[in-house]
C-alpha cells in the first residue's frame, strides 16, 4: 500500500528533525496525550519533528530576508519577520490542545442526540449495543462513531459479549453524562431491571443538565465580553493618547515612532480582537457539522472585494498612484464622498475601508440571512410534523401512510422537504434512500439529527406510537436547549458593538480636542494626518467586533458577515457623526 502525501510529508521531516522533536517533546511532554484525545493517528516523536523542521525551514527564510530588508531600508519594522518561526512553533504546539478542546466539545453536543436515539430504538425493541453498531457507520455523529466502533470490532473480532464490550468502550469516552447512561444501562440489565425505563429516565436528565448548563454558558461569555471590551478600549485609548503626546509634544526622552504605533493598531491589536473569537468558540456548545454554504458565497465575492480594495484603498496609501489612471477617478470619487459628508481631509481611508468591507462581507451576509432563516425554519417545522405524526399514529395507521397525509400541511421550511418525502414513499424508495436525499438537500446538523432518528425508529423499531412519542418529546426538549442557548446569548451582542462605537467617537473626539488644545499653546499638528493613521485600525477591531458578536448570536463565525456589514454601516455613521459635531462642539477660546 502506497503512501499518501501528507505521511510521506511527516516522514521526511522526522527522518530530518527527530532530535529536534525529541527536544520539544520534553518542553511539552503533554503533546503525546492531546494528539491522542484529538484523534490525531500520528506518532507524537514524528508530529514535534514536524514542527521543530517547519520553524527551522521558517527561521531559516525569515533571518536572512530580515537582514537584507532592514539593510535596504533602514526601518525597524523588518524584524517583525523574526515573529514568523515563533508563532510556527506556537501554532505547532497548541494545535493539538485546540484540536482536543473542540472534540470534547463537539462530543457533548452529540451526547443529547445519542441519548435520544438510544432511547427511542429501546421503546422500539431495538437493544442499546445495536443502536451503537448503527451509529458507528453513521457519519452524522462522527465522535461517537468512533468510539462506538471500538465496542463493535470487539464483538465481531474477539468474540467478547455486547455488554461487556460497552463496559470497554466507556472508557474512550470524555462525556460524564453519556458515560453514566451507558453504566447505568449495563447495571439495570444484569440486575434485571426496566432497561426501556431507565434510558427514557436518563435522557430526561441529560437534557435537564443541559438546558441548566446553557445559563453557565452565558455567564462565560458574559465574562469573555467584559475582557473583551475592557482590554480593547482601554489598550487602545493608552496606545493613541501616548502616541498623540509623544508627536504633540515630542523630546529626546519621549518619544513613541511612528512605525511602533503602525505594528501595534495594524497588527498585535487586531490579533488580540480575533483571539476572543476563539475564546467565545472554545467556550459555546458546538455541533458536529456547520453550513458551509456561507462561506462559499463569500469566497465566490472575494474577488469582487479584492478589486475593491485594490482600486480605492491602496492609492490612499500609495500618493504616486493618485496620479494614474484608473487610481485618479476612484481617489476624486473618495475625495467627493468626504466632501458631501463634511468631513476634514484624512477620512477617506476610514471612508473607504468601510465600504470596502460592505463589499467584501455582501455575499456571506446575504446567504447567511437566507440559509440561516431556512435552516431554523426547517427544524422548528420538523419538531411541529413530529407532534402531529405522533397523534395521526396512534389512530393505527402506518407511518408510510402518515407521512402522506400530513405532506399537505403547512411546516414552514420543512414542507417542501415533506412533500418530496412524500412522493419518495409513493414511487416505493426505500426510508435509507429517503434519508440520503434529504441529507443531500438540508445542511442544518440539527434537522438532519432528528430526521436520522426518526427514519431509523421507523425503519428498525417499527415506528410504533409509543416510540414517536418518545421521539417527539426529546425533540422538543431539544428545541427548548436551543431556545434557553439563543436567550442567553442574544444579550451579549451588544457588547462588541457598544465597544467599536465607543472606540470610534471617542478617538475622533480625542484627536479634535487635542488640535484645538495645542492651537492655544501655539503648536500645531495635522489632524488629517493623524486621523488617517488613528481610524483604519479601528474599523478593522470594529469589523472583528462584528464575527465577534456573530459568533456569539448564533455560535458561528458566518454570522458574522452579516454583523460585520452592520458594523461596517454604524462605523460609518458614528465617523462622520462625531466627525462633524466634535469639530462644531469641541472649540477652544483663542
Amino acid at each position: 500500500m502506497s503512501l499518501s502525501f501528507g505521511d510521506k510529508f511527516v516522514g521526511f521531516f522526522y527522518s530530518k528533525f527527530g532530535k529536534s522533536g525529541s527536544l520539544i517533546l520534553k518542553m511539552l511532554p503533554g503533546i503525546a496525550s492531546k494528539l491522542d484525545a484529538a484523534m490525531i493517528r500520528i506518532y507524537p516523536e514524528a508530529y514535534a519533528a514536524t514542527v521543530a523542521g517547519l520553524t527551522l525551514i521558517t527561521a531559516t527564510i525569515c533571518i536572512p530576508l530580515t537582514l537584507l530588508f532592514y539593510f535596504f531600508t533602514g526601518n525597524l519594522l523588518s524584524f517583525i519577520l523574526l515573529a514568523v518561526p515563533l508563532i510556527v512553533i506556537l501554532l505547532g504546539a497548541f494545535y493539538p490542545y485546540s484540536q482536543a478542546s473542540s472534540i470534547a466539545s463537539v462530543f457533548e453536543s452529540e451526547v443529547p442526540y445519542a441519548a435520544t436515539y438510544l432511547a427511542v430504538m429501546a421503546t422500539g425493541g431495538v437493544p442499546p449495543y445495536t443502536s451503537l453498531r448503527r451509529l458507528s457507520k453513521s457519519k452524522l455523529m462522527p465522535n461517537l462513531a468512533k468510539v462506538a466502533s471500538i465496542a463493535h470490532v470487539k464483538v465481531d473480532a474477539t468474540g467478547e459479549d455486547p455488554v461487556s464490550a460497552i463496559e470497554d468502550m466507556v472508557k474512550n469516552i470524555k462525556s460524564k453524562e453519556f458515560k453514566d447512561l451507558l453504566l447505568g444501562y449495563v447495571s439495570t440489565l444484569r440486575s434485571g431491571g426496566d432497561v426501556v425505563h431507565f434510558l427514557i429516565r436518563k435522557t430526561e436528565m441529560v437534557f435537564q443538565s443541559k438546558i441548566a448548563s446553557m445559563k453557565i454558558v452565558g455567564e462565560r461569555l458574559g465574562m469573555v465580553m467584559e475582557t473583551y471590551a475592557a482590554a480593547i478600549m482601554m489598550i487602545l485609548l493608552a496606545l493613541y493618547i501616548i502616541f498623540i503626546i509623544s508627536r504633540a509634544l515630542p523630546s529626546e526622552y519621549f518619544y513613541f515612532p511612528a512605525e511602533e504605533f503602525v505594528v501595534f493598531s495594524y497588527l498585535i491589536m487586531p490579533l488580540m480582537a480575533g483571539m476572543f473569537i476563539y475564546l467565545a468558540d472554545i467556550t459555546q456548545p458546538k455541533y458536529p457539522l456547520m453550513d458551509k454554504r456561507p462561506f462559499k458565497a463569500f469566497l465566490l465575492g472575494m474577488p469582487i472585494g479584492i478589486t475593491f480594495f485594490i482600486l480605492f484603498v491602496i492609492p490612499l496609501y500609495a500618493e504616486p498612484l493618485r496620479y494614474v489612471v484608473p487610481f485618479n477617478f476612484t481617489s476624486d470619487l473618495i475625495v467627493r464622498l468626504r466632501m458631501l459628508m463634511g468631513l476634514e481631509r484624512g477620512y477617506e481611508a476610514t471612508i473607504t475601508i468601510c465600504l470596502g468591507f460592505l463589499v467584501l462581507f455582501a455575499p456571506g451576509a446575504l446567504a447567511w440571512e437566507k440559509y440561516g432563516k431556512e435552516n431554523v425554519s426547517i427544524i422548528n417545522g420538523l419538531t411541529r410534523f413530529l407532534r402531529d405524526l405522533t397523534e395521526t399514529r396512534k389512530t393505527g395507521m402506518s407511518p408510510e401512510k402518515c407521512i402522506r397525509i400530513l405532506s399537505d400541511r403547512d411546516y414552514g421550511g420543512f414542507s417542501k422537504h415533506l412533500k418530496l418525502m412524500s412522493r419518495q414513499i409513493g414511487w416505493g424508495a426505500s426510508l435509507k434512500k429517503i434519508y440520503e436525499d434529504f441529507e443531500k438537500r438540508v445542511h442544518g446538523w440539527l434537522a438532519r439529527a432528528g430526521m436520522f432518528v426518526l427514519i431509523d425508529s421507523i425503519d428498525v423499531g417499527g415506528g410504533a406510537p409509543e416510540t414517536l412519542d418518545t421521539l417527539t418529546t426529546f425533540m422538543e426538549d431539544l428545541q427548548e436547549v436551543e431556545r434557553e442557548k439563543r436567550a442567553a446569548l442574544k444579550p451579549l451582542m451588544l457588547v462588541p458593538y457598544m465597544t467599536a462605537i465607543m472606540l470610534v467617537i471617542i478617538i475622533v473626539i480625542l484627536v479634535v480636542f487635542m488640535r484645538s488644545l495645542l492651537q492655544i499653546a501655539r503648536m500645531y499638528i495635522s489632524v488629517s494626518e493623524f486621523v488617517h493613521m488613528f481610524l483604519p485600525p479601528v474599523v478593522i477591531i470594529a469589523m472583528i467586533s462584528g464575527f465577534v458578536a456573530g459568533k456569539i448570536s448564533d455560535g458561528t463565525v458566518a454570522a458574522g458577515f452579516k454583523h460585520a456589514m452592520i458594523m461596517a454601516v454604524i462605523t460609518l455613521i458614528s465617523v462622520w457623526l462625531s466627525g462633524t459635531t466634535s469639530i462644531q462642539m469641541i472649540t477652544m477660546p483663542t
